[in-house]
This record gives C-alpha cells, structure tokens and sequence, in this order.
C-alpha cells in the first residue's frame, strides 16, 4: 500500500472533514517548500517583486480557504499540476487580484524570511529568459525538488556525525561551478582510503536517489505516479 503522504492526507481532507487541521499543516508544509516556483511565475506575468508576493500568499490563503483541493481527482491529482491550474484560475480573476493589492496585501499564510525571498527572486531571475512560462515554472519546481532533497540528505548526514564527509562528496550529486576534487585529494582530507571513499560516494548517490523519490512521494498519490514524476523533472532539469 502507498504510504499516506503530505499529499494525500490533504486529498484525503477534501472528501471528509475528520482532520482539516492536519490537512492545513501538511499543505503548509509542501507549500513552504514549493513557494519560490509558484513567486516565479506570478512574476513571469508582470507582477513587481512585492505584488508576487502578496499575490503567492493570497493564492495559498484562498487553496485552504475555499478547499480547492477537493475538486481534484485522487487518482490523477498531482500536487504540481493542481497548484499550477489552481494559481492560473487564482490570478486569472484580476478584479479581485487588483482588489487585494490595492488593499496593501495579502493574508500571511505563510512566514516567510528575507533570505527566502531572496533565493525565490534570484530563481526567477536565472530562468527569466524562458518564453514558456509552464516550463519555466517547471524548472523551478525541479530545482526546488533537487534542493528539498539535498537538505534532506544534509540533515541524515549531520544526525550521523557525517557533516564533513557530506560537504566533501556533496559535489558528486549536486554539481557546482568547479570541477570535483580528485579521489587522491579527497582521501588525504578525510583520511580514508580510496576502496572506502568509493564506497562512500556509491553509497551517497544511493540515498540521494530515495531522497529524491521521498521527495517527491509527498507531492503524488500513488508510486507509479512517483516514477513518472521524477522522470518528468529530471527530464526538465536537462533541458537549456
């Protein structure tokens, strides 16, 4: 059986009333997570820095309100695509949009920091140049999604008392601007011999794989659909 998720829990809130109060948590929760794609793109229609996120909170606060997600169907609804339609219907409505700016703003459905603000503005900046605004849209979530599970896997490894070898290795998963170092260089800094630093790093790219699938199961409703996701996003990601 598909393990209950953040997903269907709130899924499972719009055809009954038994919980509303932890379908409202668990939908925070991946809104948290997934709040920078959904900034993007209310700014790819024009909308200044400010206004994006007024309108993003807005958007969140009208979902629960209103329990949009209990027109979706559990067995195709994906937590992508519902919130993608969801804020083109929300942002399609420009009376009461305009309404809601001109009021000075929005509900605070979520608590956010300036930091955060400020990686979701420079995500919409790097991709800005897309003419699509579904993938662009896309994209962010992707990246939103890689980095979801990359903090994941920080927090397995510092729980561990593996900080330092998750900083060292976390360039063969994540990538960067450098090329990585070289196994002779890494053994040196760690002090492990090379058969246990390539250990190390099989294993590494192993539990970010599931930390990608964990990832993701939280945001579909069944694990077939979780496969087609991540195909889907990895497919994004490869894209220019």
């Amino acid at each position: 059986m598909f393990p209950s998720t953040h997903w269907s829990v709130v899924l499972a809130a719009g055809r009954s009333q038994p919980e509303p109060e932890m379908a409202g948590a668990a939908l925070a929760e991946l809104c948290q997570v997934y709040w920078a794609p959904l900034y993007g793109f209310v700014r790819s229609r024009g909308h200044t820095m400010h206004d994006a996120q007024d309108l993003t909170q807005s958007f969140f606060a009208h979902v629960l309100e209103h329990k949009v997600y209990a027109r979706v169907d559990r067995r195709k609804g994906k937590f992508r695509s519902f919130l993608l339609a969801s804020l083109k219907n929300f942002l399609g409505d420009t009376a009461d949009k305009e309404r809601t700016l001109k009021r000075g703003g929005a509900q605070i459905f979520l608590p956010l920091h300036e930091e955060q603000v400020q990686e979701a503005e420079s995500l919409f900046q790097t991709h800005s140049g897309m003419r699509n605004e579904d993938r662009l849209f896309d994209r962010s979530w992707a990246e939103a999604l890689v980095a979801a599970a990359l903090e994941r896997l920080s927090a397995d490894y510092k729980r561990d008392a593996k900080e330092q070898l998750f900083r060292e290795l976390r360039i063969f998963i994540a990538g960067g601007a450098e090329p990585p170092p070289t196994y002779a260089e890494l053994t040196d800094r760690l002090g492990i011999t090379e058969s246990t630093l390539r250990s190390h790093v099989t294993r590494l790219r192993a539990r970010y794989r599931e930390a990608l699938r964990t990832e993701v199961r939280r945001t579909v409703n069944s694990e077939k659909q979780v496969d087609q996701e991540l195909r889907e996003l990895l497919h994004v990601l490869t894209e220019m």
